[in-house]
């Protein structure tokens, strides 16, 4: 951490009036500054109060990277920097989607200072890990289909988004930025699960995988890649998703999967109930199904929810898996051993319900049998406590 930025404060708010007042053409000045980062994150990011010539005020949110490599003429600055994804995501969905309340508002930015200025969405806005960890099972399922509301909806107003996703990358950053592919082919992956676990997965079956990120067909839409419950605020009876540093273009169920497979970039992770988890789906599947008619085939569903399963399974493996075999470590609400185990107990039942990739699940089978002997007291990942059953 300590190669992070330290931010100045004063420069910071300095740039975010100029680039306030720049978007809406008439002097703005921001006071009331309260910074609500600390040293250990990667962005500063504060509330302030931006004030009009004529005394209108507004809250807003400042937030700024840290990051010392951010160099926004990079030709990599798109995959190398969460606050570039962001901001071309959030000025995307501006331009494709406008009034829809997709999250907070981009309201300006400041390019060389790697700056942005959102729509403050309140002081204390409640999060879905309010009703999940702590709420009823009423209140945890109402806010799920909430959630699942909100994904679909963004997933719905972006189908089919890349070449306009790059042209507002473009007119931000500069003409002329070549593309590049994400970089993630679950053949890598997979390479370091078969390293230290054995029993190999075909590889007519990665190279199945691997096509369905570099080119998810009809599924294609902006996804957010990291909508966790506290990147999930509900505001006036409704979710805005916030922190879009991992949106990118690619396949709609990467997010739509989050509450089959227990959340798996989040800290407070946790399982939900297959019935209350189908409930969800027909949420998610019905809102998206406007804009994304293959969303009703029951069939094709399935199946693309199984590969991104086994996608999510390697993903998480390959970050994990060397750390977890050394020694166990709890990483918010459960345990790393117990969060794998659960991985693959879900990727052999959702591979198997489908139908398809039957070397995978046999492979995720031999890989469970064997972590299972090696680490015989973790519990895989529990239902999140608005559903467990009341302790005896």
């Amino acid at each position: 951490m300590a190669e992070l930025r330290t931010p100045d404060t004063a420069e910071l708010v300095a740039a975010a009036a100029s680039a306030l007042s720049r978007a809406f053409e008439r002097p703005i000045t921001l006071d009331h500054v309260q910074p609500l980062s600390d040293d250990k994150r990667r962005n500063f990011i504060a509330r302030a109060r931006a004030i009009e010539a004529d005394g209108r005020a507004r809250p807003v949110i400042v937030k700024a990277t840290r990051s010392p490599h951010y160099d926004p003429a990079s030709d990599k600055a798109l995959e190398g920097s969460g606050l570039v994804r962001e901001w071309v995501a959030t000025a995307f969905i501006r331009a494709r989607a406008p009034g829809r309340r997709h999250g907070a508002a981009l309201l300006a930015g400041d390019v060389p200072c790697g700056l942005m200025v959102f729509e403050d969405l309140g002081n204390d806005p409640r999060s879905l890990v309010g009703p999940l960890l702590h709420g009823t099972a009423h209140e945890a399922e109402r806010s799920l289909a909430l959630y699942a509301t909100a994904l679909a909806r963004l997933h719905a107003d972006t189908v089919d988004c890349r070449d306009a996703h790059h042209a507002v990358f473009e007119s931000i950053y500069g003409a002329g930025r070549p593309r590049h592919s994400s970089g993630w082919r679950v053949e890598t992956d997979a390479e370091v699960v078969a390293a230290k676990l054995g029993d190999a997965a075909p590889a007519s079956e990665l190279a199945l995988l691997s096509a369905r990120l570099a080119d998810p067909g009809p599924w294609q839409t902006l996804i957010h890649g990291d909508p966790c419950p506290d990147n999930a605020l509900i505001v006036d009876g409704a979710i805005r998703l916030i922190d879009y540093e991992f949106a990118r273009p690619s396949h709609a169920l990467l997010d739509g999967i989050y509450w089959r497979i227990g959340f798996p970039t989040c800290w407070c992770a946790g399982r939900v109930p297959s019935d209350v988890a189908q409930l969800v789906d027909e949420v998610y599947r019905q809102e998206l199904a406007a804009a994304m008619p293959i969303a009703r085939d029951e069939t094709a569903y399935r199946t693309e929810l199984a590969y991104v399963a086994a996608i999510w399974l390697f993903t998480c493996l390959s970050w994990r898996l060397e750390a977890a075999l050394a020694e166990d470590a709890r990483w918010g609400t459960w345990s790393i051993r117990g969060r794998l185990i659960w991985y693959l107990d879900a990727v052999i039942a959702t591979t198997a319900a489908a139908g398809v990739l039957p070397g995978i699940n046999a492979a995720a089978q031999g890989w469970r049998a064997e972590l299972r002997q090696r680490w015989p007291d973790a519990v895989p990942l529990g239902l999140y406590p608005a559903f467990a059953p009341p302790a005896a």
